[in-house]
């Protein structure tokens, strides 16, 4: 029956039971009302309003319930659909065309992120090469002419063209830095074991913190887009750590969870945060997004005092 006609049957079938009681009861109602005909009749109205928003609430309850779950959607956590109610005709094809809407957002989403990732890739890896060939070869010739020019100095010139040779080198490792960060060599050459290893040791060189990992070899071969949001969020993830937890130790892992899917854990000591306070901070918003683009989950558990957990698990 549709919504329409079932709202007005339950307003019928309330007004017909109140005045078949009307009808069958001895009360009566005289003129002017007497105050005990008056209670009855706010008993018997309050009697029928009671009933009337019972039967209402049940007939609109899958109307409140879809209303909620639309409220409660979020995009960076996909797969969530609203339960289809046969028993109500019209909610059941509003439910489920809600749900069709749904799909086709997290589609459109899905795609249109991908290609963004792709672009983005694209062009950190041009803009790792011009500074790996580029201005990486511009500062070693610099470098070089410094080095030919010292050594035909006098000694007090000496010095300072060998200190200005020193700049010009750590010069050039920052800038063969940057170009590892912006496009991981080892990710391409070597596999995401390696590059994840080589993230690792990179990070405990540069900031000190002391990161234990576990990266299993019996995993499945992953995608490219995989193997590049798992190397992603594992790069953030360490960044966070190293950069806001105050922590000494990190403990990264790789392998599978007991559902049988490829897992990326993070776990660090460090101080923490309330997650419900920092939704999009830190970068997690970002790693969540790169989650949604190989249909991956992502949870962070962290309380403040009591470290934090980033886990990454693969569909």
């Amino acid at each position: 029956m549709p919504l329409l006609w079932r709202v007005f049957a339950t307003n019928a079938a309330v007004l017909i039971a109140a005045t078949i009681v009307l009808v069958l009861s001895p009360a009566t109602v005289s003129f002017p009302v007497a105050l005990t005909e008056v209670a009855v009749l706010v008993a018997g109205l309050s009697a029928m309003l009671a009933l009337n928003l019972a039967l209402l609430r049940r007939v609109l309850g899958p109307l409140a319930r879809l209303t909620r779950f639309m409220r409660g959607v979020d995009p960076l956590r996909p797969g969530a659909r609203a339960a289809v109610e046969p028993a109500d005709l019209e909610v059941s094809e509003l439910t489920a065309a809600f749900n069709e809407m749904i799909e086709r957002l997290e589609t459109e989403r899905r795609e249109s992120a991908r290609a963004t990732l792709a672009a983005q890739e694209r062009e950190r890896t041009r803009i790792a090469r011009e500074l790996h060939d580029e201005v990486g070869q511009a500062l070693t010739a610099a470098m070089l002419q410094l080095e030919r020019a010292s050594r035909r100095s006098d000694a007090p010139a000496r010095g300072e063209l060998e200190e200005a040779r020193e700049g010009l080198r750590a010069g050039l490792e920052e800038v063969r830095e940057i170009a590892r960060r912006l496009r991981p060599e080892a990710l391409d050459d070597l596999g995401l074991a390696s590059a994840l290893a080589a993230l690792t040791n990179d990070v405990s060189r540069r900031t000190g913190l002391r990161v234990e990992r576990r990266l299993a070899a019996n995993l499945r071969r992953l995608e490219p887009d995989e193997e590049l949001v798992v190397y992603r969020v594992a790069q953030e993830a360490l960044t966070n750590v190293a950069r806001h937890s105050a922590a000494r130790r990190a403990w990264l892992t790789l392998g599978l969870d007991g559902d049988g899917r490829v897992a990326l854990t993070l776990r660090d000591d460090g101080r923490g945060f309330d997650p419900a306070t920092h939704t999009s901070g830190s970068g997690l918003r970002g790693m969540r997004e790169r989650a949604v683009l190989i249909g991956a989950s992502l949870d962070v558990e962290s309380r403040p005092g009591h470290g934090t957990t980033v886990r990454l698990r693969l569909s």
